[in-house]
């Protein structure tokens, strides 16, 4: 079986100082930049999801493990059920929950805890590829999400989640505050921080 392969040469790395890293002058994002910039496309990597059944201790320690503060939630036949996020997890739905329902913490569910898709508004990819970043971030800010789910629909006609756009990842990109994004009691507060940061 091994005769099929052959012995890579090794060289040594004494004599190498540089470790290369994406180009420095590629063009920052801005207000005006292609939405598709914060986009996390499920195309290119894979959702992070739980089943709606798992404790949500459990949920909120695999969150940690994975660095996301969003899970997808799968039902019984693995197919989309909502969304919980770590403010969900570790906040007062939890409280709201045992105490409404007189249990311990390690009884509370997923599924007790998460926004239904039933409650989730979306965007479609179609929507995305013709937005900028600023049409996301004002759509976010007016409706007060931290989390937009992207919508799209195979050829066979498929409705599928496509991805997600979050404001922490936006504000990264930005070089904003995460905070001014939801505090600014205008559009042109925002303009102003990005202004002075230099991301405008």
């Amino acid at each position: 079986m091994l005769q099929e392969f052959k012995n890579i040469r090794l060289f040594d790395a004494a004599e190498v100082d540089y470790i290369l890293s994406p180009d420095n002058k590629a063009i920052p994002t801005n207000l005006y930049s292609p939405a598709l910039d914060v986009f996390t496309d499920f195309v290119k990597i894979k959702p992070v999801t739980v089943a709606e059944s798992m404790p949500i201790i459990e949920a909120l320690e695999y969150m940690k493990s994975q660095h996301v503060r969003l899970l997808f939630v799968l039902d019984n036949k693995d197919a989309f059920a909502g969304i919980v996020t770590a403010g969900d997890a570790g906040g007062r739905k939890v409280m709201a929950f045992m105490q409404k329902n007189q249990v311990s913490r390690e009884q509370v569910q997923v599924r007790h805890i998460m926004l239904s898709k039933f409650n989730i508004k979306t965007l479609t990819y179609t929507q995305l590829c013709d937005a900028r970043v600023g049409d996301v971030m004002l759509t976010m800010k007016d409706s007060g999400d931290q989390h937009v789910v992207v919508m799209d629909e195979s050829t066979a006609g498929v409705l599928r989640v496509r991805g997600i756009i979050s404001s922490s990842d936006i504000s990264r990109r930005l070089k904003i505050s995460f905070d001014i994004m939801y505090e600014a009691k205008s559009f042109a507060e925002i303009e102003n921080a990005l202004t002075q940061n230099g991301g405008f």
